[in-house]
């Protein structure tokens, strides 16, 4: 679809209400819908679009109703008074409840239920994978201070911060500069770069950075196969993208070819949801088993906090196979699938999943993830601290996504940062809090450089930054100058907190404690273009 026809869409006038609407009276110009939520009593407006009616425009905003619906309206506002008020649940803030049945819904709350399950289990064990790795930094000091040791506004600190993400990503990525039109090619090529040559890195320059490798047409047989068992893997868009992650999967060697046919095969999806792209990666490895090695099935392994409707288990569990499916791209029936229901902080893998404490000539195992959430990535690569270095797990592939929702205490990258931004950044000191300036800037590479106030919104006003004091990306690029804009910037701090993971997989996972060292080959790629999604990162990491 072109952008000017999804322009004339965006533009379009907003409809008539349908005939006969008893629904809610608001327009969702995004979705080109009215909602379908139903109106709150008396009212046009469903709960979530009260605020629209205006101030003084009560009794135009009323919805008209007779006597007896009336009377059932006040009826229930008693009831609710009566009860009180509705509060977080203290066990599971996710729903609410009555103030007045608080004491006795905390003996029946299903989650409570479910905790005392889930921590019953040998598996769990309290912040395990918390705490990342590397020194916490400079957060016992409050001041703020630039090279030469003078303290330093917000505004100017955040400005310091900029220029060393754009000095350090061009050092990690040094084709960054190479590909921006600089006419000072000795200064580019340079060591130390001026500030005048990075303000001259484009949006462009930082996102090409990465290769962008989108191996999607490769897996192509993989939407008939899925249409066929009626799987429900989302939208074109995130078939797309598991195509491509299958795609990457195979091309380094992680699905066994006809000389594996002996060997037994795992695959572990990691913060799997409904466990579609663990479903996909173990089908296909299925698919490529010869009918000799087919007996033995590929062990899929899901490892998610929480239950979820359309899981991948039902699909798995009830699909048979004959030999009219042997040139399929996935064989369902050849997979065995288990799922471990904890958290990633509190999993122990190596209890959990006792086979990967001992390397095996005959056992093959690989790590997949997509889209895992800010600080869930980091323990994730925590959890497979032991099992990695026994020489179990062969590979893992995982798509990052959410960075502003990733925390300094749980990062594991923290060395790789510390190193860079006190070296090559030029930073005297570097904090907890100036991880979450970086963090909350990652934010703006999913935003239009246009929409300064949306930016300032959530910069003020996100949950998951109450305490954080965070100025504005926009106003710090405006002030400096930079070519990249926001987006650029909201890029190269998220290819930085992914760079830092790579390192300790680098350092920490495939590493070998004895005299050998282990060969390692860990990447960063697009495997995908942004228009399929901005989160288009993959981390692929593989033994030698």
């Amino acid at each position: 679809m072109s952008s000017q026809s999804t322009e004339e869409k965006e533009k379009a006038p907003q409809p008539q209400l349908p005939e006969n609407w008893d629904r809610c009276h608001a327009y969702n110009e995004k979705k080109r819908r009215y909602c379908r939520q139903m109106p709150a009593p008396n009212q046009i407006y469903c709960g979530n679009h009260l605020h629209l009616i205006q101030e003084g425009d009560c009794d135009r905003n009323k919805r008209p109703c007779d006597d007896a619906e009336s009377s059932d309206v006040k009826r229930n506002n008693k009831k609710r008074k009566d009860r009180g008020a509705r509060i977080p649940c203290p066990i599971d803030p996710s729903h609410l409840i009555f103030e007045s049945a608080l004491a006795k819904h905390v003996l029946v709350c299903p989650a409570a239920k479910e905790r005392e399950e889930t921590c019953s289990r040998e598996y769990y064990q309290e912040g395990t994978n918390t705490g990342g790795q590397g020194d916490l930094g400079d957060d016992g000091n409050n001041n703020m201070m630039d090279a030469g040791g003078e303290e330093t506004t917000d505004l100017e600190r955040a400005k310091q911060l900029a220029m060393a993400v754009l000095k350090v990503f061009c050092f990690v990525f040094p084709s960054t500069v190479a590909r921006s039109n600089i006419q000072n090619n000795d200064e580019a090529h340079s060591d130390e770069l001026s500030d005048d040559v990075l303000k001259h890195v484009t949006e462009e320059d930082i996102y090409n950075a990465l290769p962008e490798v989108d191996l999607s047409s490769a897996e192509e047989g993989i939407a008939k196969d899925i249409a066929k068992h009626r799987v429900k893997a989302g939208g074109p868009r995130h078939l797309h993208q598991l195509q491509s992650i299958l795609g990457h999967v195979r091309k380094n060697g992680m699905i066994p070819t006809a000389d594996d046919d002996d060997s037994e095969q795992s695959v572990i999806e990691m913060g799997a949801g409904r466990g579609m792209l663990g479903l996909v990666t173990a089908s296909a490895i299925g698919a490529a088993q010869t009918q000799n090695a087919a007996s033995s099935k590929v062990k899929l392994y899901l490892v998610e906090r929480s239950g979820t409707r359309g899981k991948a288990e039902t699909k798995i569990r009830t699909a048979t196979g004959d030999a009219s499916q042997d040139n399929d791209s996935l064989r369902l029936d050849r997979v065995e699938v288990s799922r471990i229901k904890c958290d990633l902080a509190h999993v122990h893998m190596s209890t959990a999943l006792p086979f990967l404490t001992k390397k095996s000539e005959k056992s093959r195992s690989i790590v997949v993830a997509k889209h895992l959430c800010g600080a869930g990535t980091d323990l994730a690569l925590k959890s497979l601290r032991d099992v990695v270095q026994s020489g179990a797990v062969d590979g893992c592939v995982m798509a990052t996504c959410c960075h502003g929702l990733c925390t300094w205490k749980d990062y594991v990258g923290r060395d790789c940062f510390l190193e860079l931004f006190r070296g090559v950044g030029g930073v005297s000191t570097f904090a907890g809090s100036d991880f979450d300036q970086l963090r909350r800037w990652t934010s703006a590479s999913v935003l239009e450089d246009s929409d300064h106030t949306r930016s300032a919104a959530v910069d003020d006003g996100d949950e998951h930054n109450i305490g954080v004091k965070s100025q504005n990306i926009y106003l710090v690029v405006k002030e400096l100058g930079l070519a990249c804009g926001g987006r650029g910037l909201g890029r190269a701090c998220q290819r930085l907190i992914d760079y830092g993971r790579t390192e300790y997989i680098r350092e920490h996972l495939f590493h070998s404690k004895g005299a050998s060292p282990i060969t390692t080959d860990v990447s960063l790629c697009h495997y995908c273009s942004s228009d399929i999604t901005p989160q288009n990162a993959l981390i692929i990491a593989k033994r030698g």
